[in-house]
């Protein structure tokens, strides 16, 4: 097992944040089996990183 996993949960919620990138929020939710959706909101993150890419793909004042 790689030494920077600490548990299972860490894996849990690596593979939750991978499928929101993926898919729609209401089908991860049923897929972790969550009962609310603000479970599943809590695993959502803000992709500044491809936003930054994006900005100076297409930035005019390059």
């Amino acid at each position: 097992m790689n030494p920077k996993l600490k548990n299972a949960i860490q894996i849990r919620q690596s593979v939750i944040t991978e499928w929101l990138k993926e898919k729609d929020l209401r089908t991860v939710q049923y897929m972790a089996g969550h009962r609310y959706v603000s479970s599943t909101e809590r695993y959502q993150t803000n992709n500044f990183e491809d936003l930054k890419e994006a900005l100076n793909k297409h930035h005019p004042l390059k």
